[in-house]
Parts: structure tokens; sequence; C-alpha cells
């Protein structure tokens, strides 16, 4: 949690290292007794990773994510190959989705990169923000070549870095995007250490960043 620091020390203390943040991941209802509580914003959690067994991973990031993955994975210890790749898929996408009405989010896990990507997320998009919730995740499996253009194509339609996940699933390595529909007070976001408040300024640098394209994208598109 980051409405208060207690937890991150916890995971400090195992040597676990911090990862990502999800933006207003938890609503502003949940309160803890005991602890700092901001009943006017929703909460963001802090992501770390305890590695235990590890192999080396090829993974693909696009360029401008590269400098931020190599830090991360030197910080873990972990032996990544970092690709840069414009390589695009030839198959369809295939993926499944997770609802969390109790919190108001979902979770869609790309099983399959193809190239049907994004008017396959629109699709799902299109049933998910009818139900009004506050955060979509989306998973990129990132040991598939063609994940660093799909990456760079999701940012287009909202999505930003929320967390690299080392051996997230059988698959090997994952990324998990972020989409954000309510307003989140980050002030309320506190880390333990500077290497939380390193990942924090960096989610928070791209939120701003893809917000500022997308509704520029979209406003070239409708005075055209």
């Amino acid at each position: 949690m980051t409405n208060h620091v207690y937890s991150q020390h916890e995971m400090i203390a195992f040597n676990a290292k911090e990862t990502g943040l999800f933006i207003g991941d938890t609503p502003a209802t949940i309160s803890m007794k005991g602890l700092e509580n901001h009943p006017d914003t929703r909460m963001s959690l802090l992501a770390f990773y305890l590695p235990l067994h590890d192999r080396p991973h090829t993974i693909f990031i696009p360029s401008q994510h590269t400098e931020h993955a190599k830090a991360l994975a030197e910080d873990l210890n972990l032996q990544r190959n970092i690709v840069v790749t414009k390589k695009t898929a030839n198959r369809n996408t295939t993926f499944h989705t997770v609802i969390n009405s109790s919190i108001q989010t979902a979770n869609i896990s790309i099983d399959r990169i193809g190239d049907d990507l994004i008017p396959a997320v629109k699709h799902e998009l299109r049933e998910l923000e009818a139900l009004n919730l506050a955060s979509i995740y989306l998973d990129i499996p990132i040991e598939q070549e063609a994940a660093a253009n799909a990456y760079l194509e999701l940012e287009s339609i909202g999505f930003f870095w929320g967390s690299w996940m080392p051996n997230f699933s059988t698959e090997g390595d994952s990324l998990r995007l972020q989409k954000i529909y309510q307003p989140v007070n980050v002030e309320t976001i506190f880390c333990a250490r500077a290497q939380g408040d390193s990942i924090k300024q960096h989610v928070l640098s791209e939120w701003e960043r893809v917000t500022k394209n997308v509704q520029g994208f979209n406003e070239s598109n409708s005075s055209a």
C-alpha cells in the first residue's frame, strides 16, 4: 500500500525490490484501522518482486523504456537480454479478462499477441467501460517478439507503464499496463525509500505523457 509505508518496510526486510506502481487500485471506501487513510481518493499499490529462482530471459521492450527496464533488472540482479524490435505479429490475438467488481477494476491478459491486437482490445474496452470501472490493467507477454511494437500500439489508446512482472506466468515475464478512469490524488502516494520514489515518478510521468498524446491525437482527429 502507498497510503502508508509500513507494509513496504515488511517487503524491504525480505529484500524484495520495487518494480512498479498501480495508480488508484484500491477504493477510498476501504479503511485501515490505525493507519493513514485518504477517504477522498482511491489508494495506490507499489509492486514488489522477491527473486527466488530465475534463469536468463530475452524480453522485448520499446526503445524509450529500455533504460528503465535495465535499471530494474540490475536492481533485482536478474539476467535479462533486452531487445528492441519493431516486429509485428501475423496471427490472431488471444486473451482473457477478469473483472473485479468489488474494487472496480478489470484485467485483460494477452496470451498471444496478434496483428488484430488494437481492434480486439478496443472491442473489449467498449464492454468494460460500460461497467464504470476505475482502472483497467493489461498484461503483455514480453517474451513474445511482437511485444515491443504492441506496447507502443497500446499507448496510442491510453495504456501506460504499470509494472514489470518477472516470471509472472508459465510463459515468462510480463508487463502490466494500466488505463485510469477516475481521478487520483497522487500526493497521497508515499514510498518508503528512494527506489520507490523513482518508480513513482516514472509511472506518473508516463501517465502524463501518454494522456497528453492521446488527447492530442483525439483533438487532431476531431478537427480533421
